[in-house]
């Protein structure tokens, strides 16, 4: 699973056109599909396609698929997203991520109002007012690092939408998301340990504050949530370690370690040995 946008910062390929921690705008264009395609969106974000269309399918299976000159909310979480590569052609999309803190200043212009939707998903046309704004937006910005302004512009274009024939269902969208449902932490963490996911990230996602999800967890399980993700997640590569001759790097990144070494170290201060010596041990174990 990759972590957007902190991914797309450490890839050459994709231009950074505005950037402030988890806030940004960035230009992708890819000629070749990316397998690895489970995302968890560590910020709000608006994906306007290009060229090409773009499929996205949230937790509970719902399916959205985004063609060209269209403009996708999505919600911080957990999706599958696949880029759709047109033949002989690449796909093209400028994508905003925008962070809470963002969303706050915008909202507070507007009254609050009652959700209808039922989907975490919005298709927003890209209409004039959009296309003039994204124009002069890469006309001014694009290749010139001028990261101080990435704030302003991005309010600017939550506002522009806001004004639009979508504009309701769009502030709508975004107050619901400041009183998301809560989800049953237990079955929640069962199913997803293993991502390379914060104590942050597990309370927006299970729909709780940082100190309710911690009190939440504890009454519910007993321990505190960072000592339980450690015990999971050495379980799992203890057992990935027995049964397959991957190596410790990737075995670290599917149990939720995007940091080797943190994780030799936590498996050391468990087991005694490294992991590798360990994965080395068992063998000679069976042959024996």
């Amino acid at each position: 699973m990759k972590v957007v946008p902190q991914v797309f910062y450490k890839n050459s390929n994709i231009e950074k056109v505005l950037v402030d921690g988890l806030s940004c705008v960035i230009l992708k264009s890819v000629q070749q599909a990316d397998l690895q395609n489970e995302r968890y969106l560590a910020s709000h974000a608006l994906t306007l396609v290009l060229n090409g269309a773009l499929q996205v399918e949230d937790p509970e299976g719902n399916l959205t698929i985004v063609n060209k000159n269209e403009i996708l909310l999505l919600p911080k979480g957990l999706y599958m997203i696949s880029d759709v590569i047109p033949k002989d052609e690449s796909f093209e999309a400028i994508v905003f991520f925008f962070d809470e803190e963002i969303t706050d200043e915008f909202l507070m212009n507007f009254e609050m109002t009652k959700s209808e939707s039922t989907s975490d998903v919005l298709l927003i046309k890209y209409d004039h007012n959009l296309r003039l704004f994204v124009d002069a937006l890469l006309t001014l910005y694009k290749g010139k690092h001028q990261h101080q302004f990435t704030k302003p512009k991005l309010l600017e274009l939550l506002h522009l939408i806001a004004l639009s024939d979508q504009g309701k269902a769009f502030i709508s969208k975004l107050q619901s998301l400041k009183s998301r449902e809560r989800k049953p932490i237990k079955k929640f963490m069962a199913e997803n340990f293993d991502k390379p996911l914060d104590i942050e990230d597990y309370a927006y996602l299970t729909g709780r504050s940082i100190s309710t999800f911690r009190r939440d967890f504890k009454s519910k399980i007993g321990i505190s949530p960072k000592k339980w993700l450690i015990e999971k997640r050495l379980e799992k590569a203890t057992l990935l370690l027995k049964e397959q001759s991957d190596s410790v790097t990737n075995i670290a990144l599917r149990v939720g370690y995007e940091n080797t070494s943190h994780f030799i170290k936590a498996f050391h201060k468990k087991h005694g040995i490294s992991p590798k010596q360990f994965q080395i041990n068992h063998r000679k174990n069976i042959m024996i």
